[in-house]
């Protein structure tokens, strides 16, 4: 080509043409002349001919084609939207342009017709567009398009393709099946983007769209088939929500279910912890995440019900500007722009259906034309006819439309119509009712029985493991067995659109709602449903078994249907899964969804069993660890005295568990600072469970680790670490090296050494620990993000800050990924690496840190957690300095008060924290209050830990500086190197089995 302009670099590619001319085959006669023209200007033209269906898609040729090209010109006649294939070819282009920068540089749209209405995107319309009517037109066009094509350098293929985004939770893969729409599709973009094209709509509502159309219609297919073929404008990932709630708009609870179910969903998706954060909490962290990425997203929430608050709605939306909505609906109250999903047209309807076959004959069309239209053309009506008739070789066009009308007789027929009326307000609807009917009676028996015991479950995606293990379990073949002959089964469901999968990593499936209601309402499901239940419970409790082996808590999508199987609790079995629901919750680092959870069961337990059952005992010592592991041991500790007296009543003083309880009990003083009463009762767990069980059972390991970290707590290391080291020989001969709990021994045994100050033995220790842990654990394990936090400590204690703070960074960035940003020991975590960035002078980075970690912890754990107070000193600490008296003093003095309140007076971090303050008054002059702390602090260090110890004599020298100070009745001269101020220890992450769970 020699253009005009001036430019004479050459074509794209080789072979290649210049300009990619997309036309409807109607139009063929009034494009070819222009074609003519352009060629005969010099320009290379692209121009298939090869009469692709007008249902198709694009072909590699014409992929690559586009991909040469330079120019996109779309001959957008009245007839162009209505063509897929052209459509195709306009969103190729449209991307591709829009990722090089301008979508109207790159594309001409040709406007035959004197309107402009048609044209879709409506960005292509403002003054982009160039129309054929004036004489003369065409010898412009040829010019502009010659300019046009020698100012666009290189080509569309150019736009590298951006990485697929992220589909959290699960991925939906949409329908090979999926036809039309494409008016839709560009009105959805328009209205997502509507604020980058100001002139073609008000700003007030960009950004977010709501999708309308009765049930069934095809609004969520329209969007997972938006999310795929528009995905790289959203490479912040994609977020889909569904929302279960009642769609009655009187419905009690509905608002409730709606907010309390989104959140839930954005949590899982985030990692989070629902139960032990309100909305508000969930919505921000979302909204972190969101800005974190910084990337725009897609944000779907699917199924909403109507007549929700405006309020509501607002709070369904994506918390952050970066995100874009889209809401599918089947009311149109809500003030956002609209996107109207209507039944499918005639041929479009007609082609669905026929893709089963081609009708053989006139009369044959004629009955599938009857077909889609008795159905209202209505699409997953019509899909489900398909499915017949896809399923059915012999069944002719004719036939199913003479089985659907004798379908629809029967009490539980009409019903079915009733239920679909209400969600499918047509007169189409006993028509509708009678396609579900009659679309499972071709079902076998194992089809049917899946799809039953879907009907059962959460309205999310279904693993095909899950599935597979209800089957096992109804079933006498072998897994394999059954394994086959579930994907056939599902294969037939698929085939009639009765179940589409949603997912292939891992395989997962989803049924629609309307199916799942028309297979209730069947007599027989009233039947076989406890069967069917029995069985669901019991494959889901397998399923979720394998939480308690270290490293398995990747079962979030297991969890869905497990918690949707225990609303109901009606037999042992549910009773079975519901502690496997709260000791997932447990483990995985909810502690107050699982307290909730064993408060369930603990309850179940007292009414079905009674109070002194074993299994009663059992709960009540879980529910109690759970509210320890909430910071709750105002509630933890009674309820464990409770149950030891109980035990001990019940069982026997020899019983294991009542030995659990009593080990339990006395970790629950510990965590209280109460030293005086768990050494005791630890010593006596201890001699009981040498006695009753062995010196070498894990049990007694465990109690012999615990009181152990009992000695360490109290500063008697000299017990301490020669019972550390027994215990890790013993661990190390009786469950080998690579146990979970050796490599815990391990861990505990090098803190110790730490503490005694021996860095030489302390960090070799936690470097051997660490890469034993990612080898036998993997490097994301929650154990071994706690030894790396550790062993990154150990670092800061050795001043080797290079090494510690590029460790901790690195384990923050990874417990975020793998825990979760409000996961307690990513909360840890963030506090040590403040702490570490605060040794090295940076308070710019640490006191900011310190803040969003304090009010992490507040939101998640609670003000009164131990761990919150500790962030809390650390922060005031951080104040101090910097020289920010005026709000280290009044923190660390509402940090003390909470110390005593919650932990007692003489708990170790009591201690510190009062030590913190009487610096801080010394170093703010305040000599009058500064004194009589320091004379506190001397008195409970000796009565607490005797004369002789470290920190008794740090107090003694600290008490002996401030008197000759105030004798002197002036402030220190600045020299404060002979105090000690006190500095809480970061709190290192307490390892399992510290907190031993009960035997069953």
């Amino acid at each position: 080509m020699h253009p005009t302009n001036g430019n004479t670099h050459g074509p794209a590619s080789a072979g290649l043409d210049e300009v990619f001319f997309s036309y409807p085959r109607a139009d063929r006669a009034a494009v070819l002349p222009l074609v003519e023209a352009l060629r005969n200007a010099g320009v290379s033209v692209f121009l298939d001919e090869s009469g692709i269906d007008e249902f198709e898609g694009i072909t590699d040729r014409i992929r690559a084609a586009l991909a040469g090209a330079r120019l996109f010109v779309a001959y957008y006649s009245a007839t162009y939207p209505t063509r897929p294939a052209c459509q195709w070819e306009l969103l190729t282009a449209f991307r591709a342009a829009t990722t090089l920068g301008r979508a109207g540089a790159r594309i001409l749209v040709i406007n035959p017709d004197p309107a402009p209405d048609h044209i879709q995107p409506v960005q292509l319309r403002d003054a982009r567009y160039c129309t054929t009517v004036e004489p003369g037109s065409v010898a412009r066009l040829v010019e502009l398009i010659v300019e046009r094509a020698g100012s666009s350098p290189g080509c569309l293929g150019d736009a590298t393709e951006s990485e697929r985004p992220v589909w959290r939770p699960v991925e939906h893969l949409g329908s090979r099946r999926f036809i039309g729409r494409v008016d839709e599709f560009w009105q959805l973009h328009h209205a997502l983007h509507a604020f980058e094209y100001p002139a073609t709509q008000d700003e007030a509502s960009a950004g977010q769209a709501v999708v309308i159309g009765l049930g069934g219609v095809g609004k969520t297919l329209l969007i997972e088939q938006y999310a795929r073929r528009f995905s790289s404008f959203y490479p912040g990932g994609i977020y889909w929500f569904t929302s279960a709630a009642s769609h009655t708009p009187d419905a009690p609870g509905t608002q409730d279910d709606v907010r309390a179910q989104h959140y839930q969903q954005v949590a899982a998706a985030l990692a989070l912890d629902t139960a032990g954060l309100d909305p508000v909490h969930v919505r921000e962290a979302a909204r972190r995440h969101i800005g974190e990425v910084g990337k725009t997203c897609l944000w779907i929430v699917d199924d909403v019900p109507g007549q929700l608050p405006a309020g509501v709605v607002r709070e369904l939306a994506a918390p952050h500007p970066l995100g874009r909505t889209v809401m599918t609906t089947r009311w149109r109250g809500y003030q956002l722009p609209v996107v109207d999903v209507d039944v499918l047209h005639a041929d479009e309807a007609y082609h669905l259906l026929t893709t089963a076959r081609i009708p053989g004959g006139p009369a044959e069309e004629t009955a599938a034309r009857t077909l889609a239209q008795r159905l209202g053309f209505h699409a997953l009506a019509v899909d489900l006819a398909r499915g017949c008739l896809a399923d059915q070789p012999s069944l002719t066009y004719g036939e199913l439309l003479d089985q659907l009308a004798d379908t629809q007789h029967g009490d539980a027929f009409q019903d079915l119509v009733d239920d679909l009326f209400m969600q499918v307000p047509t007169d189409h609807t006993n028509d509708i009712a009678a396609t579900f009917t009659r679309s499972l009676h071709h079902l076998d028996d194992h089809a049917l029985t899946l799809l039953r015991t879907a009907a059962l479950l959460a309205p999310a995606p279904l693993p095909e493991r899950l599935l597979t293990g209800i089957s096992t379990t109804l079933s006498q073949d072998d897994d394999q067995a059954v394994l086959r002959a579930d994907r056939r089964a599902l294969s037939a469901a698929q085939r009639r659109s009765l179940i589409r999968q949603t997912g292939t990593k891992p395989p997962s499936w989803f049924v629609h709602a309307l199916v799942s209601r028309t297979l209730t309402l069947q007599p027989e499901a009233v039947s076989l449903r406890p069967t069917l239940r029995q069985a669901a419970l019991s494959a889901t409790t397998r399923l979720m078994q394998p939480v308690y082996t270290p490293g398995r808590l990747d079962l979030a999508d297991i969890t869905p249907h497990a918690r949707a199987l225990v609303e109901e609790l009606d037999a042992g079995a549910s009773l079975d899964l519901l502690d496997c629901v709260a000791r997932y919750d447990y483990e995985s680092g909810q502690p107050t969804s699982a307290a909730h959870n064993y408060q369930r069961l603990t309850d179940a337990h007292t009414t079905q069993l009674g109070i002194d059952h074993p299994d009663t005992l059992t709960s009540r010592n879980n529910l109690a660890g759970a509210y320890r592991a909430a910071g709750d041991l105002g509630r933890a500790i009674p309820l464990l005295e409770q149950t030891l007296t109980d035990s001990t009543r019940v069982l026997g003083e020899e019983h294991p568990d009542t030995l659990t309880s009593g080990n339990n009990l006395a970790n629950a003083y510990q965590a209280a600072g109460n030293l005086g009463r768990a050494i005791p009762l630890l010593e006596q767990t201890l001699t009981e469970r040498e006695r009753v069980l062995g010196e070498e059972h894990p049990n007694t390991l465990t109690t012999r680790n615990n009181l152990a970290s009992a000695y360490h707590a109290a500063g008697d290391l000299g017990r301490a670490i020669p019972l550390l080291e027994q215990t890790l020989t013993d661990s190390t001969r009786v469950l080998g090296g690579d146990h979970p709990n050796t490599l815990t021994s391990r861990n505990n045994l090098a803190y110790a050494y730490r503490a005694a100050g021996n860095l030489g033995r302390a960090i070799p220790l936690y470097e051997q620990t660490l890469t034993e842990r990612e080898r036998v654990l993997g490097e994301d394990h929650p154990d071994t993000l706690a030894t790396r936090n550790n062993l990154a400590s150990a670092y800061q204690a050795a001043g080797n800050l290079g090494r510690a703070i590029p460790l901790l960074e690195q384990t923050f960035t990874d417990s975020i990924r793998v825990l979760g940003g409000d996961h307690p020991n990513t909360l840890t975590t963030r506090n040590n690496l403040a702490g570490a960035y605060e040794t090295a002078g940076d308070l710019g980075q640490a006191i900011p840190l310190f803040g969003q970690t304090l009010i992490d912890q507040e939101r998640v754990l609670g003000k009164d957690h131990p761990d919150t107070l500790t962030t809390r000193n650390n922060l005031a600490g951080a104040y101090r300095a910097a020289g920010d008296l005026g709000r280290a003093i009044p923190l660390l003095e509402e940090t003390l008060t909470d110390h005593e309140r919650v932990l007692g007076k003489d708990h170790p971090n009591t201690l510190t924290s009062r030590e913190s303050l009487a610096s801080a008054y010394e170093a703010a002059g305040s000599l009058a209050q500064a004194v009589p702390l320091f004379e506190q602090i001397l008195a409970d260090r000796m009565r607490i830990l005797g004369k002789t110890h470290f920190r008794t004599l740090v107090a003694q020298n600290n008490l002996v500086y401030i008197r000759r100070a105030a004798q002197a009745l002036q402030p220190p001269d600045g020299n404060t190197s002979a105090t000690v101020p006190g500095q809480l220890r970061p709190p290192e992450i307490p390892k399992r089995p510290l907190w031993q769970p009960p035997s069953t």
